[in-house]
């Protein structure tokens, strides 16, 4: 449950993000987003931080 924690804060910090939920047994983020603000790179690399890899 804390890694699916630290993915969701993490997505959520992304400048245009409103909400983010993470499940990590389907290997899933879901993204609530502002559109022409968030940027799908930056939500990649917030996931990459975390140590995973966005497929």
């Amino acid at each position: 449950m804390h890694c699916q924690l630290r993915v969701k804060k993490a997505v959520e910090a992304v400048e245009g993000v409103q909400r983010a939920d993470a499940n990590l047994q389907t290997k899933q983020v879901t993204v609530d987003y502002e559109e022409g603000k968030a940027d799908l790179e930056k939500i990649k690399a917030a996931i990459r931080e975390t140590g995973y890899e966005p497929l």
